[in-house]
């Protein structure tokens, strides 16, 4: 089984770029019910409460990660997503980089989708395949940078029209996709995009594709 930690680590170094990409992509308003879906240790539900004034927090993971300082304001289920059909529905449903490590990511896309109160908000980030760096490896090598052999946390990768159009197909609105996280330029030994070509060429440049969509209805 593998560790907390190991599938942290499978996001890079740039997991705090795409934590705060999610949290925008969510437009937080005060009072607002939140869900974190494979929410680990709660890093994502820490920040949550303490810069968004919820009226209620959520989690869920198949196995109980989170950290003591958050039980008296989460409501934690160790459950899969699959399984989460009782809960109660949220003004926010986050999965952050969540559905690659999923067997079933599209079920479980779906389940989620279905958690969404009228006029609320899912965000859904994924490593984003369409690098230069992947675009690259898969040309050269027949496979993907973001989903190596020795990377075993990854096991789906997600194409963002997939994810829209299984979003699409549950009633939401789709919006278009951001990215969010540097990517190492090919062939450089480490080397990041400059910040100008990255917003010029974001889908080649950037580790993260952020998917947000909405509920029509009032919250």
């Amino acid at each position: 089984m593998r560790t907390y930690s190991e599938q942290l680590a499978s996001a890079g170094s740039s997991m705090e770029e795409i934590v705060a990409a999610a949290l925008a992509a969510a437009r937080p308003e005060p009072r607002l019910s939140w869900l974190d879906i494979g929410c680990g240790t709660g890093d994502l539900l820490r920040r949550i409460r303490d810069e968004c004034a919820p009226a209620s927090l959520y989690g869920i993971d198949p196995i109980d990660w989170l950290e003591d300082d958050l039980r008296a304001d989460v409501e934690f289920h160790a459950v899969a997503v699959e399984q989460a059909a009782d809960l109660p529905r949220a003004d926010r449903v986050m999965l952050v980089e969540v559905i690659e490590h999923l067997d079933a990511p599209w079920s479980a896309l779906r389940a989620a989708a279905r958690l969404v109160l009228p006029g609320g908000r899912i965000v859904v980030s994924t490593p984003n395949i369409a690098t230069l760096r992947n675009r690259l490896e898969l040309g050269l090598r027949g496979r993907l940078t973001s989903f190596r052999p020795d990377n075993e946390p990854h096991v789906s990768p997600a194409l963002p029209h997939v994810t829209a159009r299984v979003l699409e197909q549950e009633g939401l609105t789709v919006e278009a996709p951001q990215f969010a996280g540097t990517d190492v330029v090919s062939l450089t030994k480490g080397r990041l995009w400059p910040q100008g070509l990255r917003r010029r060429y974001p889908a080649l440049a950037s580790v993260s594709v952020v998917i947000a969509a909405s509920r029509p209805g009032e919250e």
